[in-house]
């Protein structure tokens, strides 16, 4: 009878080397989608500044924050969810993530409350106009989202060696 001798500590040692890869990719992933958010909320920010919001103080910009998903699977760009005050008088309270969609959107003009029988509305448009800051933003977005997974296929890549 024939022995045969296979000598498997490269096979073993590949296999934990995959192992101990196979583990950092959480982390990988998760550090892209840090940079990804920061990247992203500063082409939102800038965004808002080109849209022509008049946003003397930089309110608008400072409510947008990067929020990750709790499985780590996306990265968001929203408004925080804020109480701020609105309207001339300061007396109506709003979340500032409201605001944000009717900025970036556009809103309905308040029509007449029918109460005065000779009032005529004088309203051009039945619609603001909204800024569309974020779908400005998207088009670099896409772009960022692609360097940074392109970064982190590099990161696995030297995780594997």
């Amino acid at each position: 009878m024939q022995d045969v001798n296979l000598d498997t500590s490269d096979w073993k040692s590949f296999w934990l080397r995959w192992d101990a890869s196979l583990k950092k990719i959480p982390g990988l992933k998760e550090a892209m989608l840090e940079r990804m958010g920061v990247r992203v909320r500063s082409e939102v920010r800038a965004c808002v500044d080109r849209s022509g919001v008049r946003d003397h103080r930089g309110r608008v910009k400072l409510w947008q924050n990067r929020h990750i998903g709790s499985g780590k699977g996306y990265v968001a760009i929203r408004a925080d969810s804020v109480e701020v005050t609105a309207g001339g008088s300061g007396k109506q309270t709003l979340n500032a993530g409201a605001l944000t969609n009717f900025l970036s959107s556009g809103h309905e003009v308040r029509g007449p409350s029918g109460k005065a029988k000779r009032y005529v509305s004088r309203a051009q448009v039945l619609k603001v106009r909204g800024y569309d800051f974020y779908k400005a933003a998207a088009v670099q977005a896409d772009k960022i989202a692609i360097q940074e997974a392109e970064r982190f296929m590099n990161g696995i890549g030297g995780a594997l060696q």
